[in-house]
């Protein structure tokens, strides 16, 4: 009966954890002369392969020529059409329609003819975007939109986030202290932060199917790690193994892998080509907001646990921990290898 309840268990964070993913719906707008825009609607697919409709709203004075030419791919449809306006669009509202929770925001860019280059953010709360030239000194209001993004992709990538918890965990049950926790977390950061930045500005990257199947197999490693370390300690002979002895230099080795997973993310969102640093800059600020306030709350519940004596029996509350863990990451890396088997036409 045990067994079943923790398979249950298992399930039901396996399941909703696979199929909540952040998707950011972006629309391009590049006037090609003033009045004619080329439209570029690209849309993310969710896992079971549908799209939300998302439908952009022009102001009056705008209608399409032509047809509208679609592409559908593996990951994403994209729609692209010409548009036909009386005034410009600089400054004008436009509303974007179908926003839902599977696809809360989307990106709007505006490349006027004389080159310059307007953003705006929208979430289904607030589907309206002004596409308004505000100069400044900081980056542009609308790349503002980057630093919830990032958020967003960390707190609503489960991935990312499973494998530090793997990694806090194993500071934590092997007691090496707040300085190597400190340590183990900042290798994370600066590894992820640096193929993130290498990848962005184009010289270096790894294809997304891959580097996702690894980051999954790095959650398993972790989960086996700490299954092995239990079962070690609890004989009597740890055995630590370099996972156990130098976390940090294995939160820097698979934290170079995230930073090209961060990556790709923020590849489907698009980066504007005159403040590409900036859009940078706020994204990955948003992902180390997101995984500090992580961070804090493992922290805060683990010393909460602690306190209520909760963690004087942590054989089967462990067990459970890990089982879960090493799940979850089992079923994300058969999911992935099957994918990734699936776009090289290999069946596995």
């Amino acid at each position: 009966m045990r067994r079943v309840l923790l398979l249950l268990a298992l399930w039901g964070v396996v399941l909703p954890l696979s199929a909540h993913e952040l998707q950011t719906a972006v629309l391009r707008l590049e006037e090609l002369q003033p009045g004619l825009l080329q439209v570029t609607l690209k849309t993310p697919l969710a896992r079971d392969g549908g799209a939300a409709a998302v439908v952009p709203q022009f102001p009056a004075g705008c209608a399409p020529v032509g047809e509208v030419r679609a592409e559908r791919s593996a990951e994403w449809v994209l729609r692209q059409w010409r548009l036909q306006c009386e005034a410009s669009l600089a400054g004008q509202r436009l509303r974007i329609e179908g926003l839902d929770p599977r696809m809360p925001e989307a990106l709007v860019t505006l490349r006027l003819v004389d080159g310059h280059r307007l953003t705006a953010a929208v979430d289904r709360q607030d589907p309206v975007a002004v596409l308004a030239p505000q100069p400044q000194a900081g980056p542009p209001p609308g790349l503002l939109a980057y630093l919830p993004i990032g958020i967003e992709h960390i707190l609503l990538g489960p991935d990312h986030l499973l494998f530090v918890l793997g990694l806090m965990l194993v500071v934590l049950v092997s007691d090496r202290g707040w300085r190597t926790l400190v340590a183990a977390v900042t290798a994370f950061t600066l590894a992820h932060s640096l193929t993130l930045a290498l990848a962005v500005l184009g010289v270096g990257g790894l294809p997304s199917k891959p580097v996702e199947l690894l980051i999954a197999l790095s959650i398993v490693l972790l989960a086996a790690e700490l299954a092995r370390f239990r079962h070690s300690h609890a004989s009597g002979t740890p055995a630590p193994s370099i996972v156990f002895r130098k976390p940090w230099l294995v939160a820097f080795v698979f934290g170079l892998l995230h930073g090209f997973g961060f990556a790709g993310a923020l590849a489907e969102v698009g980066l504007p080509e005159a403040a590409r640093g900036w859009a940078l800059l706020l994204f990955n600020l948003g992902v180390e907001l997101g995984q500090l306030l992580f961070v804090a709350t493992v922290l805060l519940v683990w010393a909460l646990l602690r306190r209520a004596g909760a963690l004087r029996l942590p054989a089967q509350g462990m067990a459970i921990t890990v089982t879960l863990l090493g799940g979850v990451a089992m079923y994300w890396t058969l999911d992935r290898l099957l994918l990734w088997s699936a776009s090289l036409g290999v069946g596995v």
